[in-house]
């Protein structure tokens, strides 16, 4: 086997390393939302059931007004504090799959740049220009991965941001007690 082939054979094995840890992390996360989605709906459909059987056990309509109250009071706070753990969830795992993106990227800028020394050394020293072309190709991966660094960043930032301001927000609205 030619030694281009097999550098590019191993390009692809990393690659798909590199798909399957991420499709591991995206099966992760998408259990931890269904278990989350499912206890959620559990928990409402509890406290609804009690809240039906507290509605049927009033025996004065005077009782009623007070007790919808209290139940819809209990049914706000959930929904805020079920909320509230939903956005600390997503964030999270933005923040995972954002970190996950950027190591990859750089490391397969790493990858390839390596690689393409390697190709560069073991191409025929005869043909004209090819030096050329592998440094500018290597030039033109290094300026992209600069690039891709510096809109990275800038999302980075961007995310973090937004994060918080959605604590603030979370924060700042009104607890019920």
């Amino acid at each position: 086997m030619f030694p281009v082939f097999e550098q590019v054979a191993e390009m692809n094995r990393a690659y798909m390393a590199n798909v399957l840890k991420g499709m591991d992390s995206a099966v992760a996360f998408s259990t931890k939302a269904s278990a989350f989605s499912v206890k959620a709906a559990n928990e409402f459909a509890a406290a609804t059931s009690a809240d039906l059987h507290a509605l049927a056990g009033v025996k004065a309509p005077q009782d009623l007004v007070p007790l919808r109250a209290k139940q819809l009071e209990e049914k706000a706070d959930w929904a805020a504090s079920t909320s509230r753990a939903a956005l600390d969830m997503m964030a999270s795992a933005q923040t995972e799959a954002f970190s996950f993106a950027e190591q990859q990227a750089a490391e397969a800028a790493k990858t390839f740049v390596a690689n393409l020394d390697r190709m560069a050394k073991a191409a025929p020293q005869n043909v004209p220009g090819a030096e050329y072309a592998m440094s500018a190709m290597k030039a033109a991966v290094e300026t992209s991965m600069a690039a891709f660094e510096t809109v990275a960043k800038a999302t980075k930032e961007g995310v973090e941001y937004a994060g918080t301001q959605v604590k603030a927000a979370a924060k700042a609205a009104p607890k019920r007690r």
